[in-house]
């Protein structure tokens, strides 16, 4: 399991498609700032669930 944080970097590149990194970005733009931490915590599980299975050896 890897212990570099999260950043926005790293979810917008975990997250390999240019329309999701889209929607990333759009929501994060739009967002309240007092739900910009639930936004992150969003698409951070949503990009960590793209990256598991490429990181696990079958």
């Amino acid at each position: 399991m890897s212990t570099v944080p999260w950043t926005i970097e790293r979810i917008r590149e975990a997250l390999a498609s240019p329309s999701l990194a889209r929607r990333f970005d759009a929501e994060l733009d739009r967002a309240p700032v007092d739900e910009l931490l639930a936004v992150f915590t969003k698409w951070q599980r949503i990009a960590g669930g793209l990256r598991a299975p490429a990181t696990t050896d079958a």
